[in-house]
């Protein structure tokens, strides 16, 4: 069985609708953990992490 090559690839945002590289090495590193394309762009994914944190955190200090 043949190593896959993998090439960079413009992807659309499906949060913020911009574009963003997936490169060759990303790809093989999501292939190789059988993991599925990103969706969101890299702000968009920081941006909601930081949000669920913070809606994380409101919950526990409301509990307590």
């Amino acid at each position: 069985m043949g190593k896959i090559e993998f090439q960079d690839k413009t992807i659309a945002c499906k949060v913020c609708g911009g574009e963003f590289l997936w490169s060759s090495g990303e790809q093989e590193f999501y292939y190789d953990r059988g993991l599925s394309q990103p969706t969101k762009c890299k702000d968009c994914r920081e941006y909601l992490r930081r949000k669920l944190h913070r809606q994380e955190g409101g919950r526990q200090d409301e509990s307590c």
